[in-house]
C-alpha cells in the first residue's frame, strides 16, 4: 500500500543502543573555600553557643566564599578536579545546579564553560533547591540514554551564606558554601538502576528567599518553618529512599552506603533509623560543611571516595529535599566502565 520506507539498520541499531544503555557516576570531587565560620564566629554575631548549635543541627563549621568567590569559580574548580580525576577525554554537556547563580544571566553553567575552555557544547542551569545534584544526575541520565552523548559533566556550585541572615539563629547556623562535580558517562555494567524525582509548589512557605513573612520591608534571605520542614524532610526522605529502593528491586537494609542531603544530622539520624539503617552505612560531612544546599551529596560523595571508602559494585542510596518543596532519590551501583 504505497511507498514503504526502510530505516538504515545502523540509525535502528543506534536508537536501540541509546535506549537500553545505563549511565553512571565515572568520577567525582569537591571545592570547599577556604574561609570559615565557627560556631564561635557565630556566638559573636548573634544570640547563640555551640552547644546550642550542635544538639539542633550536628554542625560544628561551615566554610564561607571569600571576595571574588561565586557559584560559578566554586563549581569550575571542582569541575577540572573531576574532569583530571576521569582522565577520560572530552565531554559532551555541562549541567550546573545552583540556587545562586553569579548573575541572573548568563547561565552559570556558561560562565563555568568559559573557564574550562569548554566552549561549544550545550551547558544549562537547573533549580531544584537541595534535591538539585539528584534532579541533574537525572537529566544526565536522560541525555545519555537519549543518545545526546557520552559523558556529560554535572557541577553542584553553591554561595548559600550571602543569601543568610546572620541575625536569625534558626537559619545563619545552618548554611555554608562550596561545590561539588562528576562525571557521568554510559556504562556497560553497574550505573543508575531507579530514580524517584518529585515536588509539591503548595509547600513552597516551609523554605523560600524573600522578606520575613511577618515584615514585609525585611531584606530579602532564607527563610525556613523549622518545625515543619524537620517533619517533612524525614516523611519526604524515608518514602522517596523507600521508593527508589523498590524500583532497584533493594530492601533498604541492603543498601551499602546512604547519602543523604546534609541539611542537619537530626534529620539524618531520625531518617536512618526509621528506614533500619546503622550510621556506619551513612555518608557524612554535615559537621564540618553544614548545609551546602545542592552541593552537599557531591561533597559527602567526594569526600568519602578520597577516603577509599567505596568499593565497585556497592549499592548506593543518595536521598534529598529541599526547597520548593522538591525532593529526590537515586540507587545505583558503585564503579562500573
Amino acid at each position: 500500500m504505497g511507498n514503504s520506507v526502510t530505516l538504515p539498520a545502523t540509525l535502528d541499531q543506534t536508537k536501540t543502543v541509546a535506549r537500553e544503555r545505563r549511565a553512571g557516576i565515572l568520577a567525582v570531587a569537591a571545592h570547599l573555600p577556604e574561609a570559615l565560620i565557627t560556631n564561635a564566629d557565630l556566638g559573636a554575631m548573634v544570640e547563640t553557643s555551640d552547644t546550642w548549635i550542635m544538639e539542633r543541627t550536628g554542625i560544628r563549621r561551615r566554610h564561607r566564599a571569600g571576595s571574588g568567590e561565586t557559584s560559578s569559580t566554586m563549581g569550575a574548580i571542582a569541575a577540572q578536579r573531576a574532569l583530571e580525576r576521569w582522565g577520560g577525554g572530552e565531554v559532551d554537556a555541562l549541567v550546573v545546579t545552583t540556587v545562586n547563580p553569579d548573575t541572573l544571566f548568563p547561565s552559570t553553567a556558561c560562565l563555568i564553560q568559559r573557564r574550562l575552555g569548554l566552549g561549544g557544547i550545550p551547558a544549562f542551569d537547573l533549580n531544584a533547591a537541595c534535591s538539585g545534584f539528584i534532579y541533574g544526575l537525572t537529566v544526565c541520565e536522560g541525555l545519555i540514554r537519549s543518545g545526546v552523548g557520552d559523558h556529560i559533566l554535572l557541577v553542584a556550585a553553591e554561595a548559600m551564606t550571602p543569601l543568610v541572615d546572620f541575625g536569625d539563629r534558626s537559619t545563619c547556623v545552618l548554611f555554608g558554601d562550596g561545590a561539588g562535580a562528576a562525571v557521568v558517562g554510559a556504562v556497560s555494567r553497574g550505573g543508575i538502576r531507579a530514580r524517584r524525582l518529585g515536588a509539591d509548589g503548595g509547600l513552597g512557605h516551609l523554605i523560600y528567599y524573600g522578606p520575613d513573612g511577618d515584615d514585609p520591608a525585611s531584606p530579602d534571605r532564607v527563610r525556613m518553618a523549622g518545625k515543619g520542614t524537620f517533619k517533612m524532610a524525614v516523611e519526604r526522605f524515608c518514602e522517596v529512599t523507600a521508593q527508589v529502593c523498590a524500583d532497584a528491586g533493594w530492601d533498604p537494609g541492603e543498601i551499602d552506603h546512604f547519602v543523604p542531603h546534609q541539611a542537619n544530622l537530626r534529620i539524618i539520624e531520625a531518617s536512618a533509623k526509621r528506614l533500619g539503617l546503622p550510621m556506619e552505612r551513612v555518608v557524612l560531612n554535615v559537621a564540618e560543611t553544614g548545609n551546602t544546599s545542592s552541593a552537599s551529596i557531591p561533597l559527602a560523595l567526594a569526600g568519602a571516595d578520597a577516603e577509599g571508602r567505596f568499593r565497585s559494585g556497592d549499592r548506593m542510596v543518595a536521598a534529598a529535599f529541599g526547597a520548593g518543596v522538591t525532593w529526590a532519590a537515586v540507587a545505583w551501583e558503585w564503579g562500573g566502565a
